[in-house]
């Protein structure tokens, strides 16, 4: 049995990967650079968020994938699924992803920015400006909200929002089994859920279902309303998503996912083809709301508790559903 860890290893990946090799002796962990990307070939299974086509063709034996975080679109997922390749993946992130979502709708409807950018200029605002309520920032709380998509970070998010006194109305694309936690209702209407929604909060994943499924004419219909999306960008049409706040639709929105990113570490590239960036009503992130101390050592620690699980039972604690792909 040989895995391969095809992702870059810290110290903590690598203490975690010592503790396996005590406990399964028989299994060849192939860690070291200079080895891993010539074991591919007869590799079993493989550690790894972003694996070229390529080289997942070259795995003649490969039959696991262990996904060190939630996403799987950098997947050849059609590759995958028709050559009968299990995904695991790891959800120890879900937590901080909610909590980015929320404190994204926190600083907008706090203006948090605003203020803070204004008074370093020694600009005022509210009762020590001597104005009235409408100079002053608004409050989230008993707001009514719609989780686009219930899996672990909805889950999160809903649970933060019951918090403020908010009514949370989940959307799924399937029916469910048992009555969630925290959500007041579930609908498996997408424009119900968003017409009752003031905030509105997108967690799912991308696939061929989800891609494009807030469409122009769908964002033409929020008035007023607040996005926030911690999914992937190519979710939200790229275009009606700009006009939409440039005109005044939306009356703002979160953007943790976008649809172009950095070559390199030193590469300045607009987050989008259109000055989504450049609007007043727009509260920036890129894409790191999953990506902290605290959530790293979770994905971490539950992919090695997939591995471990798999190598002993042959099933991973999380598998990815081969029709769904999440």
């Amino acid at each position: 049995m040989k895995l391969v860890f095809h992702n870059r290893l810290n110290r903590f990946w690598h203490e975690k990967i010592g503790e396996l090799r005590e406990e399964f002796g028989h299994v060849d962990f192939v860690t070291e650079e200079e080895r891993v990307k010539g074991e591919i070939e007869t590799a079993h299974a493989l550690v790894s968020g972003n694996i070229p086509r390529e080289l997942v063709q070259r795995a003649q034996h490969l039959s696991m994938i262990f996904v060190p975080f939630a996403g799987v679109d950098a997947l050849p997922l059609d590759y995958i699924k028709e050559h009968g390749i299990t995904i695991s993946n790891a959800h120890g992130n879900a937590p901080y992803v909610a909590e980015r979502c929320i404190a994204m709708a926190l600083a907008f409807y706090g203006k948090i920015i605003d203020y803070h950018n204004d008074l370093k200029d020694s600009r005022w605002h509210g009762f020590a400006a001597q104005k009235g309520v409408r100079d002053t920032w608004n409050s989230m709380q008993a707001r009514t909200c719609a989780v686009i998509g219930t899996g672990e970070i909805g889950k999160n998010i809903a649970k933060y929002l019951k918090v403020f006194g908010c009514k949370v109305i989940g959307f799924k694309k399937r029916p469910v089994k048992k009555k969630l936690e925290f959500f007041d209702e579930i609908t498996l209407n997408l424009e119900e859920s968003l017409e009752k929604g003031e905030l509105i909060f997108i967690s799912l994943p991308l696939t061929e279902e989800t891609q494009g499924m807030f469409h122009a004419e769908i964002l033409a219909t929020l008035k007023g309303k607040f996005l926030v999306n911690a999914g992937r960008g190519r979710i939200v049409d790229e275009e009606g998503l700009y006009r939409s706040l440039k005109d005044g639709v939306l009356a703002g929105a979160g953007i943790d996912v976008w649809y172009t990113y950095p070559r390199s570490g030193t590469d300045r590239r607009d987050p989008s083809k259109y000055p989504i960036h450049e609007l007043p009503n727009v509260v920036l992130s890129p894409h790191v709301a999953g990506f902290t101390p605290q959530a790293a050592v979770l994905n971490i620690g539950q992919t090695i508790e997939n591995i471990r699980s798999y190598l002993k039972t042959g099933k991973p604690r999380f598998v990815v559903d081969s029709d769904l792909m999440y």
